[in-house]
């Protein structure tokens, strides 16, 4: 597996996993290369399987600080349980701790799986919402966690 930033040329590829995974697609923005986002991709065999985010919020907003976000993973149903969603968050994450000391992170309370990953990184809930950062909960709550970084805690 090759893990790398993403370009405007994966974006097809990117959407093509996205598809596959029931999720809403990218647009190029997110692509566009600026100092307050990643976006990188795992390649396997030759093919985009997976892709994830991050961004810098730079105002608090509803309930959620300003700081670095990681956005949403999408793995390739063909490709899951392979540690690829692990490893795109460890890029991310270093990323931010080379930027700041902290990293916040959100996904709905029901995703166990995305929970017990991202705590393997430190992060730990600080709050529950029912939209953050424009996303909705598909039940109740969102839940919103930070981890600071190793040396930091």
């Amino acid at each position: 597996m090759i893990i790398r930033p993403a370009s405007v040329d994966d974006l097809a590829d990117i959407n093509a996993v996205h598809e596959a995974c029931g999720r809403r697609a990218w647009d190029a923005a997110v692509l566009d290369d600026l100092d307050d986002r990643l976006a990188v991709v795992a390649v396997v065999d030759g093919k985009i399987v997976a892709a994830a985010k991050t961004h810098h919020q730079s105002t608090p907003e509803g309930g959620a600080p300003e700081g670095y976000y990681l956005g949403g993973v999408a793995v390739h149903p063909s490709h899951r349980r392979e540690g690829i969603g692990l490893a795109l968050t460890r890029v991310r994450v270093e990323w931010v701790w080379a930027r700041a000391d902290t990293v916040h992170y959100f996904t709905d309370e029901d995703n166990i799986a995305s929970l017990q990953m991202h705590a393997a990184f430190g992060f730990e809930e600080i709050a529950r919402l029912p939209t953050i950062l424009g996303a909705q909960a598909n039940r109740e709550h969102l839940v919103l966690l930070r981890a600071t970084r190793p040396g930091d805690r």
